[in-house]
């Protein structure tokens, strides 16, 4: 996400790119990016970063049964968020409670310097409260807009309402003016229905307040990318256009053909029902009207002409397939790191069906395109304690290889119309482990699984459609617990854990990434005691924005030896954004047995 002198740059880009958009757009961008360091550098763009220890401000609970999502700063110092799934619920049913979009108007979050604001009291936890200025709500879940759609709503290819998401996440501000901007939300889907969608707010000021133009507004139609799975988080680039990560909680792709994922039983095996995984692919073949095909989600999507009326989607598939919460970009126009969010916790462990998450970094062959470059997975050596207060983790960079845009889309057209007809049992209609081990056999000359011979594998398909994997078959490290936001300051990186359990566990152990069986005689490369209220780690950076390590920058603190955070300080942090003045915002998924309420804070 974009602040201050960062966010200026990129309404200054966005203006631009209007105006240029006949030209050649890969020299645009270049164009773009090079004049982005000047107008940084007049912008009073500094590099200043925040120390480990610093002040907590508590500046907004939200309503009960919510998540803080969405965070967003633009250039006068207006913080946006949402208020996702109030009640807990994912969708908007009958008369139930709908998530919120807003801002805090009369505040500059990059000055503010007051008290914290107060957990609000039982009989007051139905609304959003602020520590200063008000809270100014944009959107509700299910409001009519002007394209005749509702806000959140999902449609199917009939164009019959699928359901009404309250799963509202990432923010994206566009500024066309001083009076008027477009404000894009992406919609995660709802709670086991993983299809998303994208709003965009036409908001206009008046009296010095955003307020927002339904009329003009309108729910985007993801057909034209194959629809949206699990929109999460985000970030605007350096160049201007608006990122959106795919959180694609699909370990084993072999499983999204599977019969019992689509028949009519739709409850989970925890549930008593019959399905192995939580989401469902069956509700992607029904918004496209035919068979999906899971390689064409868990990517980084670019929004291309942000501030026009059709603006263009890109997927970057050669940025890795795996669970993105998101993407942070680094002010070199080329580095950017990827966090993957997912959590052994859910597995089956019949089908392995989650894993932790990996570190991911994806270098760009040129500036301002994200078409082609190198992906690359983090390899952490922790330190010798186990205190997740102090202990930190040197961090070296595996590469699993160089790809384009154009020759993965092509790998990926192999697999379009497989549906569970095609499935067998005990077989994989898509890219199997023992594909996967054979790549990275014959990557690194080694007989990894003991076979007695070394694999081979004719293409680097693996590498980008089972990115995870691929990933932990090289050595990379693969037991970050719910790796979910990853933010910079000013080109200082830094990852939000969830929480410090399960895989990240000293006691958990070690499992196998393609197997799921768990050897409790050794320890994996990161063995913490645990801390299930989470924490946010600092990144090392060298010259050329090369993280080479993590230490422990806020961390929450159980207060009962079980799931109960302190009231002062975060649990289970999401959303996390960096501001160019040093300072952090941190937005909790916590739910009601660690805080009162989910909370955002501000570190200064």
């Amino acid at each position: 996400m974009l602040e201050n002198g960062q966010f200026y740059t990129a309404s200054v880009l966005i203006i631009l790119h209007q105006l240029v958009e006949g030209v050649n757009k890969k020299k645009d961008k270049i164009f773009l990016v090079a004049l982005s360091g000047a107008v940084i550098s007049l912008t009073g763009y500094t590099s200043e970063t925040f120390a480990h220890r610093g002040e907590m401000i508590r500046i907004a609970p939200v309503p009960a049964g919510s998540e803080v999502a969405g965070l967003a700063v633009n250039n006068v110092g207006e913080l946006f968020f949402n208020a996702q799934h109030p009640g807990g619920k994912g969708e908007v049913v009958g008369d139930g409670p709908a998530a919120l979009i807003g801002y805090i108007d009369g505040m500059d979050i990059r000055t503010y310097s007051g008290k914290n604001v107060p957990i609000p009291a039982e009989d007051s936890r139905s609304k959003v409260h602020v520590a200063a200025g008000e809270y100014v709500i944009l959107g509700k879940s299910g409001q009519k807009l002007g394209d005749g759609t509702k806000l959140g709503a999902v449609y199917d290819s009939k164009g019959e309402l699928m359901y009404i998401s309250n799963d509202v996440d990432y923010n994206a501000f566009i500024p066309l003016s001083s009076k008027e901007a477009i404000l894009y939300t992406a919609f995660e889907g709802a709670t086991r229905k993983g299809v998303s969608g994208i709003s965009r707010l036409r908001l206009q000021r008046d009296k010095g307040s955003w307020s927002t133009n339904l009329d003009k507004s309108s729910m985007l139609d993801l057909r034209s990318i194959g629809g949206g799975w699990i929109l999460c988080y985000g970030e605007i680039s350096p160049w201007g256009t608006p990122v959106f990560a795919e959180e694609y909680y699909f370990y084993n792709t072999m499983l999204w053909n599977h019969p019992d994922l689509h028949d009519a039983d739709e409850k989970p095996t925890f549930m008593k029902g019959n399905d192995m995984v939580f989401h469902m692919p069956k509700m992607m073949n029904r918004y496209l009207g035919h068979v999906s095909n899971p390689y064409r989600y868990g990517q980084i999507i670019e929004m291309n002409y942000p501030a026009s009326e059709k603006p263009e989607l890109v997927r970057h598939y050669v940025m890795g397939r795996l669970s993105h919460e998101n993407a942070t970009f680094m002010p070199d126009g080329r580095t950017v790191y990827m966090s993957d969010d997912d959590t052994v916790k859910y597995t089956n462990p019949k089908w392995n069906t989650n894993s932790g998450g990996v570190f991911f970094k994806f270098i760009a062959d040129q500036k301002a395109d994200l078409s082609s470059g190198t992906l690359y997975a983090a390899k952490a050596k922790q330190d010798s304690g186990s205190d997740p207060n102090t202990t930190g983790f040197d961090i070296n960079w595996i590469e699993l290889t160089h790809g384009n845009n154009e020759q993965i889309t092509k790998w990926i057209s192999e697999y379009d119309g497989i549906g569970p007809k095609d499935y067998v049992e005990g077989q994989s209609n898509f890219i199997s482990d023992a594909d996967v081990n054979n790549w990275a056999e014959s990557k690194l000359g080694k007989d990894l699984n003991s076979d007695g011979s070394i694999g081979t594998y004719p293409d680097n398909r693996p590498a980008f459609l089972e990115s995870r994997k691929a990933a932990a078959a090289l050595g990379a490290t693969y037991e970050w617990n719910k790796l979910e936001g990853v933010t910079n300051t000013n080109g200082t990186v830094y990852i939000a854990i969830s929480e410090i359990t399960e895989s990240m566990d000293k006691n958990w152990g070690h499992v196998d990434w393609a197997s799921g069986k768990k050897d409790l005689t050794v320890q994996g490369d990161i063995a913490l005691d645990k801390e299930a209220c989470g924490a946010v780690y600092r990144g090392t950076m060298s010259s050329d924005y090369n993280l080479t390590r993590l230490e422990p920058a806020v961390v929450g603190k159980t207060t009962d030896g079980k799931k109960r955070c302190d009231d002062g300080g975060i649990a289970h942090p999401d959303n996390i954004l960096g501001l160019s003045n040093g300072s952090l915002l941190v937005a909790e998924d916590a739910g009601k047995s660690a805080h009162p309420v989910d909370m955002l804070w501000l570190r200064k």
